[in-house]
């Protein structure tokens, strides 16, 4: 009887395994898949191509902002805000006991123009804007601190990605 048991267990095991995509991922063709691509069952991707064949191309970026971050140098922070693919900076004086006061209007900083998500950190009087596209690519830019923020900042291409 507690073979039996050991044996319905284990089956009970392999079937919630297959069905939550634990167990092993096999390259599967799908149906209307143009060019033999090729996805793997159970795992959420955009699949893979064939040699020879066209890739699944990215996704296309967002409209509208879609993305916040800040970072604080004193006496200023500075917000950034992605919309439609591009990044743009306010820079706000903290100056309590009153409320904050935005210096000039939000700033484009220059870079890619495909922005997925944007961060934002300080350093002595530096701001750095490091960024991801819609093609998995990383930039980083360093703007000057300045009230309002002194733009375009210089982006450079980071290595790729793992």
């Amino acid at each position: 009887m507690k073979e039996k048991r050991r044996v319905a267990a284990s089956l009970a095991a392999a079937v919630v395994m297959t069905f939550a995509g634990v167990g092993t991922a096999h390259a599967a063709k799908q149906p209307g898949a143009a060019n033999g691509m090729t996805t793997r069952a159970g795992i959420a991707s955009l699949g893979g191509c064939d040699n020879g064949h066209d890739c699944p191309k990215p996704p296309p970026v967002p409209t509208g902002c879609f993305d916040i971050d800040s970072a604080v140098q004193d006496p200023d922070k500075f917000i950034s805000v992605v919309c439609d693919g591009r990044v743009y900076v306010l820079t706000v004086r903290e100056a309590p006991p009153t409320a904050p006061q935005p210096v000039g209007d939000w700033q484009f900083v220059g870079g890619p123009t495909n922005v997925v998500d944007a961060t934002l950190s300080t350093r002595a009087n530096e701001v750095y804007v490091s960024v991801l596209t819609a093609t998995g690519t990383v930039f980083q830019g360093v703007c000057t601190a300045t009230e309002p923020l002194t733009v375009p900042c210089t982006f450079t291409q980071m290595p790729t990605p793992p």
